[in-house]
């Protein structure tokens, strides 16, 4: 009997052994650097709600290419923490650099926003050689003058790794937001 317990023992440990640690992701920061709303156009303040993803993405495993409705994922990478986190920590930077910290409201800072921002991404995958974004976006003002609109667009991914799919993801999510920084705006249109 503790023949077969020492030889169990060894072959737990030499898969232990034999199993590479997961490295951990993190999407970087945004690192463009973004001339601030002057002031001249509207000064609505809005929170931004908790991301939509789809559920393939927002999980650990890392997502670095998708096909043929063939998802692909890394064998050794995972995200540090849940992708919905990590996009909505880019977008709300992001915005901030380029609305101004006063105007993105943070949960419990105990202000009232004059409006929310809601997400839902349809996809922020890599495919063919960029990361694609797709995603419906609504502004909801408390003055019930609402702005919708979908985005899409793509940036290239320079290799199907995991780090390489951050740095790509962040860099949408850095274009997205120049989009999203055009459209805040609750003043009612002249007509």
């Amino acid at each position: 009997m503790r023949k077969y317990m020492t030889g169990a023992v060894a072959l737990v440990l030499l898969a232990a052994c034999a199993s590479r640690p997961v490295s951990l992701v993190a999407l970087p920061a945004p690192q463009r650097t973004v001339a601030l709303n002057d002031g001249t156009r509207s000064a609505t303040t809005f929170l931004l709600r908790p991301v939509i993803l789809p559920g393939y993405l927002d999980t650990y495993p890392v997502v670095i290419g998708r096909e043929n409705g063939v998802v692909v994922v890394s064998k050794n990478s995972e995200w540090a923490e849940r992708l919905s986190d990590a996009v909505g920590r880019v977008l709300n930077d992001a915005l901030s650099k380029r609305l101004g910290p006063s105007r993105v409201l943070t949960r419990g800072d105990g202000r009232i926003p004059d409006a929310e921002l809601t997400i839902d991404f349809l996809s922020l995958d890599p495919q063919q050689e960029t990361v694609r974004l797709d995603a419906r976006w609504t502004y909801l003002c408390r003055n019930h003058v609402s702005r919708s609109g979908r985005t899409a667009l793509q940036v290239p991914l320079a290799a199907a790794t995991a780090s390489a799919v951050a740095t790509a993801s962040t860099d949408a999510l850095e274009r997205f937001a120049d989009e999203l920084a055009e459209r805040a705006d609750c003043t009612p249109s002249q007509s």
